[in-house]
């Protein structure tokens, strides 16, 4: 893996923003190398240096948009039921402005404000103490 820089300034301020967001929140490379995380994805277990795309099962990664985001320099967002997880997750790949190759992505669990639309079967419970969903 070829070693990626990340500025103490750009880091500082990833931090700034995201460390008290209720969701895992990753900073990654185009070669969805995690470069850095918040305080929820690393009680996750989202670790620097690691693959985002080899964390869980490939499938739960199908609805990744992060080279579309990449190649347009836009924001894509994406909510949708995932079976493997039996959640409604809003996902979000964001580019950062100046840095071409990198971008953020988070997953907000909505699984108990979703409509019924999205639910095949039953709806699952949810556990209103969750502060974290899968990305």
């Amino acid at each position: 893996m070829t070693n990626i820089e990340v500025t103490d300034d750009l880091r500082q301020h990833f931090h700034l923003f995201w460390d008290q967001f209720l969701f895992p929140v990753m900073l990654v490379h185009k070669s969805f190398t995690i470069l850095d995380r918040n305080r929820a994805a690393e009680a996750i277990g989202c670790t620097p240096g690691t693959r985002c795309i080899d964390m869980g099962e490939r499938k739960q990664h199908r609805g990744c948009l992060a080279s579309k985001a990449l190649r347009e320099q836009t924001s894509k967002r994406s909510v949708e039921f995932v079976p493997e997880a039996g959640r409604v997750i809003d996902s979000y790949w964001i580019p950062l402005e100046g840095y071409p190759e990198l971008y953020v992505h988070f997953a907000i669990d909505l699984t108990e404000y979703a409509a019924d639309h999205f639910f095949a079967g039953e709806r699952p419970k949810v556990d209103s103490n969750c502060s974290a969903c899968i990305i």
